[in-house]
């Protein structure tokens, strides 16, 4: 069989290729992990030989494999196994919240810690936490640990902060808060780097445990067609273990293309950042075992300026509008440059995560001292508050933009609490910067919010906030540009360019298989492959 001679055709489908030359098709063939040919239904019928298997999709929508090249994949496998607190799981206050930890608790009678996530206080009545004495009344004797849907605060109970050492007179760290009431007394609300006071305390996770929950984590993302995904920010007190989780889910057949991306902060000071190739070759990330479908490599340094809009830590120019405060820096700007620089000169691109207006400009400063350009393509992760000005100056600097359309479909009421209605209709200004030249690519952040693609496709062109509010009408973009931010765009914010994001040959067989046309609220994925793999949805293909 000579390299060309297909082993599968998928024929009569509605392909959008994401290819200029030839932005749609009727049929493509594969042979392993390539498509060989795409085409017409006529000229990709007339390769198939005798055994070549053939697939009728019967006029279904095909796209190239989703990219969400920004998330947290083991995350989201951890937080698969917690109490679901989120607003869409119906906790929108504290009687409800109680309920879902007991029957967590009581179905995991013998957990150490009592877990939640998605927590967001702002669906609640008054947009206030819970209170730590209605926690303490629940569970007086067992520690309880809530993160919040953002990933930027937590809420604990009084038996968690005694197990973590926490009193009156506690030190907050750098980058961080333990909000205190009146009299000086902990809350339980803890906010950015104060998490980790008491997830020192919380036992780590086993490399099997990790490799467990990467591999739900993968298959969960498969069947949302998802093929390929960003961890950004691993790194942790056993970091060799939880590398070592990601190459053992690999081995085992997790079905995704997976991009990790270390946390400059969990490495030590500015001078602690290693070469990036030497990293990688510690890391071993791109020996990929034969046969499996997934991969895991090495991709950007993850740092972090500021917060969320949601915990109101985000860094802005001017204040929230229902607290008077400005938001918080997680780093000294002149640290923070030190990071970046660093990383730049050991041949990192950088994903800085940046919310606020503030934070940006802070960010634009670190990459200009460095000598940013195009080919370097660092990043701004989530982006969301800029100015016409700002965008001019990520283009001259070639700084990408990844964001995440789906926070005001899930979050954007939030946003109008902390900012007022005529700031928030300015967040995530996605028709301004591809106007500008800002190169965009899509993500959703998961878990804090649930990231199927499709939900955030729809997002981008409608932009309407849980209560119906339309934020923003005319950034709102059509179904083929949020369908390129998530493919093309995607791939190309982690130099996966030539391999994925578009459907052409010589190009990975990598693609979602729809029951109808992104953007219309029916469609839904029908089956994903991956390297010319069925790896989700077998039983659904005609």
């Amino acid at each position: 069989m000579s390299a060309r001679e297909p082993e599968i055709i998928f024929l009569n489908a509605c392909i959008h290729t994401m290819d200029d030359r030839a932005p749609t098709a009727q049929a493509l063939a594969v042979r392993g992990s390539r498509i060989v040919a795409i085409g017409a239904d006529e000229e990709i019928r007339n390769l198939a030989r005798p055994g070549v298997r053939m697939i009728d999709l019967h006029g279904l929508t095909v796209v190239p494999g989703f990219n969400d090249c920004h998330m947290h994949i083991l995350g989201y496998g951890l937080k698969l196994q917690s109490a679901n607190l989120s607003p869409d799981a119906g906790v929108r206050d504290a009687g409800a919240l109680i309920a879902a930890l007991r029957a967590w608790a009581d179905a995991n009678p013998h957990a150490p810690w009592i877990r939640g996530s998605g927590y967001n206080q702002n669906a609640f009545p008054g947009a206030e936490h819970v209170g730590i004495a209605d926690l303490d009344r629940a569970f007086p004797d067992r520690p309880v640990l809530i993160h919040h849907a953002s990933g930027h605060a937590a809420l604990v109970n009084s038996r968690a902060l005694a197990l973590a050492g926490i009193g009156p007179t506690t030190a907050a760290p750098a980058g961080g808060e333990i909000v205190r009431d009146a009299s000086g007394q902990p809350t339980g609300v803890l906010l950015e780097t104060a998490i980790g006071l008491v997830g020192r305390a919380v036992p780590d996770p086993s490399r099997s445990e990790m490799k467990a929950a990467i591999l739900r984590a993968s298959k969960a993302l498969a069947s949302n067609g998802v093929t390929s995904a960003s961890d950004m920010g691993i790194g942790c007190d056993d970091t060799e273990a939880e590398v070592g989780a990601y190459r053992d889910a690999i081995a085992e057949g997790a079905p995704l293309r997976m991009t990790l991306c270390p946390e400059a902060s969990e490495m030590g000071s500015p001078d602690a950042v290693p070469d990036r190739d030497d990293l990688a070759a510690t890391w071993e990330l791109d020996e990929t075992p034969d046969g499996v479908p997934g991969s895991a490599r090495l991709g950007a340094l993850k740092l972090y300026a500021d917060g969320a809009l949601t915990t109101r830590t985000a860094a802005l120019r001017e204040p929230f509008v229902d607290t008077g405060d400005g938001g918080m820096l997680l780093h000294d700007p002149a640290e923070l440059h030190a990071y970046i620089c660093r990383g730049h000169d050991r041949g990192w691109q950088i994903a800085t995560h940046a919310i606020g207006d503030r934070a940006i400009d802070i960010v634009l400063d670190g990459y200009e001292r460095c000598g940013a350009g195009p080919d370097r393509r660092h990043r701004i992760e989530h982006c969301m508050l800029t100015d016409a000005d700002t965008m001019r100056r990520m283009v001259r600097l070639g700084v990408l933009a990844v964001m995440q359309p789906e926070f005001i479909a899930k979050l954007g009421d939030a946003y109008v609490l902390g900012l007022g209605e005529a700031r928030a209709t300015r967040l995530n200004p996605i028709t301004s910067m591809l106007r500008q030249g800002v190169i965009v690519g899509f993500s959703s952040d998961c878990p804090v919010v649930p990231g199927a693609p499709l939900d955030g496709i729809r997002s981008a062109m409608i932009r309407t906030t849980p209560s119906g509010r339309v934020l923003g009408a005319d950034e709102r973009i059509g179904a083929e540009q949020a369908l390129k931010a998530y493919t093309r765009g995607a791939a190309y914010a982690v130099f996966d360019e030539c391999e994925v994001g578009m459907l052409a040959a010589g190009m990975r067989a990598d693609f979602a298989i729809l029951s109808g046309e992104a953007g219309i609220p029916e469609t839904e994925v029908l089956a994903t492959v991956l390297s010319g793999q069925i790896v989700d949805g077998v039983d659904r293909l005609p």
